[in-house]
């Protein structure tokens, strides 16, 4: 019989594989591909911070590798890292580049970005294009580095949108800058100026939509988002197209997180359930606890995402068909600049808590399963990416990539 921790190496090391080998396929699926890839901030196109192929720490962790990175957010949570084709990305005052497996610096880019970065299959080109967000723009990067010519790194950029050429992006972007999302050969972006989808290989935007979004989500070939204070909008993948656009009753949408048969809306005082034909099928809006800004988790048919109660914050798990509460987590989700979004694999909820570093939590129950707390420092954590068997996550100035112990 084969150890547990060898077979989840053994299939890292196969998924690693595969997706070095199909990565265009890989980043264009709906899913986000291979549990080997965690290709944008909450994983998929669809947002739902969920990889059911990954099999990630479940019962204890113990670090793999940890390498330094300059990611200093103050005390706002740090941008999720990217990790796809065996590289881990990491964005923050310069973009590093890291070896999924070892932690072997891979290259380093000289520029100061704001949020997550999120990788998409380009045609023109062999590798896929890094869609970035900087200060006052926003970009196409090589995913692959381009050219290392003494030291430097030459053809890092494809193509570049600044606010001279009317797309005004959030200056000065911090991670409450939503992070751009991909969906196949489009770059999505919510900026200032509006909502932004952009061709993946030559920078063209396809087309525009003066919403006022957080980070959307992908259904079908239709890109959904919280449009204050109207609601929820949706526009053609294609063509820009309205085609959507309900409100929730009594309350404000302020994020979207797109399932199978439905849209989970993070309102101002809870969550909803709203499906695609715009009915509003259950609201979660308890008395005793309420929210503010921040995505949420889909798994499973099960929602996860911080709430604020009266003496504490919780992890609370709502069932995505009906709406009633499954649990409240002890965990306590880190809720600076909003609450960061979870990561759910393997019946798993990995969180980074307040003032600690890391939980695992199980799904089931909501019990804590493990906490990892490298220092006293009381900076939050990045939320995770899982890829493979490990957890990738930034804190205390170090990325680090996790195993189960």
């Amino acid at each position: 019989m084969v150890p547990a921790l060898s077979r989840r190496r053994l299939l890292a090391a196969a998924g690693t594989l595969a997706v070095g080998t199909g990565i265009g396929t890989a980043l264009a699926s709906s899913s986000a591909g291979s549990g080997s890839a965690w290709p944008m901030a909450r994983h998929g196109p669809a947002g739902r911070s969920h990889a059911p192929d990954a099999r990630p720490p479940r019962d204890g962790v113990a670090v793999r590798w940890k390498r330094p990175v300059d990611s200093d957010r103050g005390f706002a949570y740090g941008a999720t890292p990217v990790v796809a084709d065996g590289r881990v990305y990491v964005a923050g005052d310069d973009l590093r580049v890291f070896d999924a497996g070892t932690g072997r610096d891979r290259f380093r880019v000289n520029r100061d970005l704001g949020t997550a970065a999120a990788l998409a299959p380009a045609r023109a080109y062999t590798s896929p294009t890094l869609g970035v967000v900087e200060s006052g723009r926003i970009g196409g990067l090589h995913a692959n580095g381009g050219l290392d010519l003494f030291g430097s790194q030459a053809g890092v950029e494809r193509w570049s949108i600044s606010q001279d050429r009317g797309t005004p992006v959030f200056p000065n972007a911090t991670p409450e800058q939503p992070p751009p999302v991909a969906a196949g050969e489009t770059l999505l972006f919510a900026t200032a100026g509006g909502l932004l989808a952009v061709d993946a290989s030559s920078g063209r935007v396809r087309w525009r939509a003066g919403t006022d979004s957080s980070r959307p989500v992908v259904h079908e070939g239709v890109v959904y988002a919280a449009d204050y204070p109207t609601g929820v909008v949706g526009y053609d993948l294609e063509t820009g197209e309205r085609r959507f656009g309900h409100e929730v009753p009594d309350t404000l949408a302020l994020g979207v997180t797109a399932g199978t048969d439905r849209l989970v809306v993070a309102t101002d005082d809870g969550l909803a359930g709203m499906a695609y034909d715009g009915t509003v099928r259950w609201q979660f809006a308890p008395d005793d606890l309420y929210r503010d800004r921040g995505a949420v988790a889909l798994a499973d048919g099960v929602a996860y995402g911080g709430f604020r109660g009266e003496d504490d914050d919780f992890l609370v798990a709502v069932d995505a068909a009906d709406g009633t509460e499954r649990w409240r987590s002890p965990a306590v989700p880190a809720s600076e600049p909003r609450f960061a979004p979870p990561a759910v694999a393997d019946g798993v909820v990995y969180v980074p808590e307040r003032d600690r570093g890391l939980a695992g939590v199980d799904a089931a129950d909501g019990s804590v399963r493990w906490r990892f707390e490298p220092n006293d420092d009381p900076l939050p954590w990045s939320p995770a990416a899982l890829a493979g068997d490990a957890l990738y996550a930034v804190g205390n100035e170090y990325v680090y990539a996790l195993e189960e112990s």
